[in-house]
């Protein structure tokens, strides 16, 4: 699978469910009615203290049976078209919002009836249906009219999601309004953040107003779209507040906004069952295209921890990375004392439940008589003279001037996967300073590298040189630091890459070790494709309570769904214990979009839509679906 499917770090924050997971039947959405009013809570805040109106996006969260209590805390919802305006008349009964791409005249006729906006997407539909507005106007009721425009500005980083992408469909630009009659628009709409915080969107809204001064000081309202993580915990909610408010005083607008996500963030879980383990035992993989090996130096010497093979070490090392990486999602937003706390008891919580914490006096008496080097502030340095190994005890905090144990790991392991050095991670050591980590690699009696070899060498693993002493090859990965200083070149002319940075090989760090099987594939009740059709598009990967990255924990599994398409497969994990058919696993924040992307390809059961309530204590299948629902979709 891809490393470079992220695991958002919000849905950290998602507690484990309140309910028992016995009374569950599986596959099946259960979304917490107590965390769903939470967030509602905090968007009607919002609305009190802002002068905006906040709508559900229908787009990401269409639950109808929980709109009696949505309605109790927003203003009404946005469609994205006939049937979820129809869905937000009959079933949520406030404001409706309408925008779509086009729309038709049998549409139309149903729309006007029903809406109090609608956004159109360019000047031609707006002037194809404004004599059908103004008629339904003086026939006594029509929605407000708007356009939706394109701010030409954007941070949302996956291009699948940017509504403001080169050549994008949606809105319209700046430069076509130029000269045009805009009597009769009532509105500016524009969407262009994607689970963004709220200085995101007080940039975008300096774009529009300097994009569109004129239909701004023209129209009533601003529609502000969707993307906002309002209800995410470290979002900032005052400076929402802030920019809306200033907003409004310049501009005198009615305000709206339409997040989708916010409304049910953390709210709901996917049950699934494990149905059948298969690929206990496989043959080993080729490596990739983009890993060059050079020179192994391989020695026979006694480790610093017996009995632990090469590979055991570079799974550990890529195992510890792992968890590092994950404890840094969890505290992304952390101050500097926090983070290197947190960092310190998750080397330590590791290396004592994977059994790499070397005792000190063991330490002492494996290096025996080993010679200190100079190591300078960033290591202790010591020659094991008898096998040519140079071993360095790589100081905390900065641990080699990387800045977190992480990135060193990072960076060593890049090194060894790419340029070949043959470092070794041999475990953790509690020093007078903290944790250290223990690595080795060769002793090399060389000479300094001339520039021209350093160029050739990098040409011959397809870099290119970008600026002095940085390359880049076409995987975008870099190697910076490749001074002259930094890369020995032996008797033999092997290069060794003593201290240079490789930046951009994190996702290969996961996905680059083949070690000698291919992993076992857990077969689940729910699919990638037909239930959770975002983890193959965005990509991202979704959270498992009580999982963790592979290799992090002892036991690593493919996890795969039920459908024929052989890329059914949500993503690789790791367990502390073997799972076990039967065994329910809880995928985390599963309430938003993902419930209305669902499909029934292949004919694979709907999952079923529950609920739980706190309160209460009650769990209820609000929906079933069976063979019925598959049959109705087609003809």
């Amino acid at each position: 699978m891809s490393a470079k499917a992220e695991i958002p770090p919000h849905v950290f924050d998602q507690p484990a469910p309140r309910f028992d997971l016995n009374r569950v039947e599986t596959p099946a959405f259960v979304v917490d009615l107590g965390l769903l009013k939470s967030n509602l809570e905090k968007l009607a805040m919002v609305q009190r203290e802002s002068g905006a109106k906040v709508l559900l996006a229908q787009k990401g969260f269409s639950m109808w049976s929980t709109y009696p209590l949505l309605r109790q805390h927003l203003s009404g919802c946005c469609a994205s078209g006939l049937h979820e305006a129809l869905l937000a008349h009959d079933e949520f009964g406030k404001e409706v919002h309408v925008y779509a791409p086009f729309f038709t005249e049998e549409e139309m006729e149903q729309i006007l009836p029903i809406a109090c906006h609608i956004s159109f997407n360019s000047l031609t539909q707006w002037r194809k249906w404004r004599p059908m507005i103004e008629r339904a106007r003086a026939s006594g009721h029509a929605p407000s009219p708007g356009i939706r425009v394109n701010p030409e500005y954007s941070e949302v980083e996956v291009a699948l999601y940017d509504p403001c992408s080169p050549g994008c469909r949606l809105g319209i630009r700046a430069e076509t309004l130029e000269g045009e009659d805009l009597e009769g628009l009532e509105g500016l709409h524009f969407h262009a953040l994607c689970e963004q915080d709220s200085d995101v969107l007080e940039r975008t809204l300096a774009a529009v107003e300097l994009r569109f001064p004129k239909l701004l000081s023209q129209v009533k309202w601003v529609n502000m779209g969707g993307g906002h993580h309002i209800t995410r915990k470290d979002y900032d909610v005052d400076r929402l507040i802030r920019v809306i408010r200033d907003f409004k005083q310049v501009w005198n607008k009615e305000v709206y906004l339409e997040p989708g996500e916010a409304i049910a963030l953390n709210t709901g879980y996917l049950i699934a069952s494990v149905m059948d383990i298969v690929g206990q035992t496989c043959v080993a993989k080729s490596q990739k295209s983009t890993i060059v090996k050079t020179q192994s130096h391989e020695s026979n010497r006694t480790h610093l921890l017996p009995g632990r093979s090469r590979s055991d070490r570079e799974i550990a090392a890529r195992a510890l990375h792992a968890r590092l990486k994950e404890t840094a999602r969890r505290i992304d937003r952390a101050d500097a004392a926090e983070r290197l706390n947190t960092e310190a008891e998750s080397l330590r919580a590791w290396a004592e439940e994977n059994s790499w914490l070397i005792p000190t006096a063991e330490l002492e008496s494996l290096m025996g008589d080993a010679a200190e080097l100079e190591g300078a502030t960033e290591h202790d340095v010591f020659l094991d003279a008898e096998n040519g190994r140079v071993i360095k005890l790589t100081k905390s905090p900065n641990f080699g001037a990387r800045g977190e144990a992480k990135s060193y790991l990072e960076n060593m392991l890049a090194c060894a996967t790419l340029l070949g050095l043959d470092w070794q991670f041999e475990g953790l050591v509690e020093a007078y300073d903290g944790l250290r980590i223990v690595s080795s690699q060769p002793f090399v009696e060389g000479e300094r590298t001339e520039v021209e070899q350093i160029y050739s060498h990098f040409a011959m693993l397809g870099f290119t040189k970008v600026r002095e002493n940085t390359y880049r090859n076409d995987q975008g990965i870099t190697v910076a630091d490749a001074r002259a200083d930094n890369i020995l070149r032996d008797r033999d002319g092997i290069l060794h890459f003593i201290d240079v940075h490789v930046l951009g090989f994190e996702s290969e760090i996961e996905s680059a070790f083949t070690g000698d099987s291919v992993l076992p594939t857990a077969i689940l009740n729910i699919s990638a494709t037909a239930h959770m059709p975002d983890t193959l598009e965005m990509p991202y990967r979704p959270h498992i309570i009580g999982a963790g990255f592979p290799n992090e924990f002892a036991h690593t599994y493919r996890l795969g769904g039920p459908t024929c398409l052989a890329g059914d497969v949500v993503n690789d994990y790791s367990f502390p214990q073997p799972l076990e058919i039967g065994q329910k696993l809880v995928f985390t924040d599963m309430a938003h979009y993902t419930m209305v992307k669902t499909t029934t390809f292949n004919g694979v059961p709907h999952p079923d839509i529950d609920t739980f309530d706190p309160e209460t204590g009650e769990l209820r299948i609000v929906r079933r679906f069976g063979y019925e629902d598959f049959k109705r979709k087609l003809s």
